[in-house]
């Protein structure tokens, strides 16, 4: 009885992910299309990727669910996410080297992904590689200071071989694995100093460097983190309650942090100089309206930075406060599966790596989206999978598949449990 259950669960999932894998090639689809015809003449870069996206999407989801077990609720998603991006960048570019470039990159970081589920299920004695991880981290996030550059008023990039790289970027699944190995088996707060004492010490470095989102992404996670980890309500608030300090030193010593909450406050008092990214984020949203502007008929390109810091603004415009709020849907459903894994996961570290991951993707969600409305301040981060840009998508869908091969062993777990069940009822 237990095994016919089993088969019927399977089938119901299967099928629902069918067609929300069918929905997702067609939007891909009729889209490029769209925007391929959508000048003078015909964009065959457009007309290729019509056929390039849902071709890759189904090869990429069938491919992986035959080899793992993993959640495919979540990869179609992910995958639409990158899609998304892809898209607007082709209508809201006059260049075609720019989605061709963030194609590349989505399929480096597909590669990437596919290894992360390879990965975290071979991978083990997360805490004999602890320290050496986060040396790695630190070290990695020290190096812009060494071998960096300044760009948009932050130390954050370095150059390798002709390539920008953002090592904090990269190093985000990392600090994840590094905390999640510090904080796992319940441990007592004078074992978790160390690794809180890590997590400090890089936040200190992207300070330094006046990288704002990072900051705010690191600590947060970790604080997260932790108050999973050990459920301790007090010292939780109590590290909360430190941030708020540190947050309101560095306003009163920071003039480029004190900048941007009065842009944040009133951006009208300066709307050519320091408030014009807000403003025309705000016009570009307001465009919109519910429905959009349509494919490559709005005027993102109005907005600074419209491909990475302010592509929310963009896709508003383009495609509609509706299908903005749908996209934003999207990645609640991300993190809501993601929490399903972290609850089912059989050990902590895997538990808490799923944990963060998903935390982290939900603040970093909400620090863009928040900036581009005026809800927040402005804080230079770029929207997971959707802006351009190499360093920010190899990572998270690096991480997307740490989640994946989380829930492929989930799921092994799983069919191992019913498989010892029926044994024993079979015996008896």
């Amino acid at each position: 009885m237990n095994r016919k259950i089993q088969r019927m669960r399977q089938a119901l999932r299967r099928s629902n992910t069918r067609l929300l894998l069918t929905a997702v090639m067609l939007f891909q689809f009729t889209s490029m299309l769209l925007t391929a015809f959508r000048g003078s003449g015909i964009s065959l870069q457009c007309v290729a990727l019509a056929f390039a996206l849902p071709a890759v999407t189904f090869v990429t989801v069938t491919g992986l669910s035959k080899i793992w077990p993993i959640d495919r609720a979540i990869l179609i998603l992910v995958l639409l996410l990158l899609s998304v991006g892809i898209i607007t960048l082709s209508a809201i570019t006059k260049s075609e080297i720019t989605p061709r470039t963030q194609a590349v990159y989505s399929l480096g970081g597909l590669g990437a992904m596919t290894f992360g589920i390879w990965f975290v299920q071979n991978w083990r004695g997360w805490k004999k590689w602890q320290w050496w991880l986060a040396g790695l981290c630190v070290l990695a996030l020290f190096a812009p200071w060494v071998i960096g550059r300044w760009h948009y008023g932050a130390r954050n990039w370095i150059q390798l071989g002709g390539i920008s790289v953002q090592p904090s970027e990269f190093m985000k699944p990392v600090m994840i694995a590094v905390l999640a190995a510090g904080f796992s088996n319940r441990p007592r707060f004078l074992k978790t100093l160390p690794t809180i004492a890590f997590a400090a010490v890089c936040c200190g470095i992207l300070l330094s460097q006046r990288d704002l989102g990072a900051v705010l992404l690191y600590f947060l996670t970790t604080v997260f983190m932790f108050y999973a980890a050990t459920s301790n309500g007090a010292l939780t608030i109590a590290g909360l309650g430190m941030g708020c300090v540190a947050a309101v030193l560095a306003y009163r010593a920071l003039p480029y942090v004190q900048d941007r909450i009065a842009i944040w406050i009133n951006p009208w008092t300066d709307p050519q100089d320091r408030g014009y990214q807000l403003v025309q984020s705000l016009i570009a949203i307001g465009s919109g309206g519910m429905f959009g502007m349509g494919l490559g008929l709005g005027s993102p390109r109005n907005v600074p930075l419209y491909h990475s810091d302010f592509i929310f603004a963009s896709v508003a415009e383009e495609f509609g406060l509706i299908f903005a709020v749908c996209l934003l849907a999207v990645y609640v459903l991300i993190i809501l599966r993601g929490l399903i894994v972290a609850m089912n996961a059989r050990t902590s570290f895997h538990s808490l790596a799923a944990f963060g991951i998903v935390v982290l993707l939900g603040l970093q969600t909400m620090l863009i989206v928040g900036g581009n409305t005026k809800l927040l301040p402005l804080t230079g981060v770029t929207m997971p999978l959707v802006s351009y840009g190499g360093s920010s998508m190899v990572s998270t869908l690096f991480s997307m598949g740490i989640l994946l091969g989380i829930s492929a062993g989930n799921a092994r777990d799983e069919a191992r449990d019913i498989d010892i069940l029926e044994t024993r009822e079979d015996m008896l």
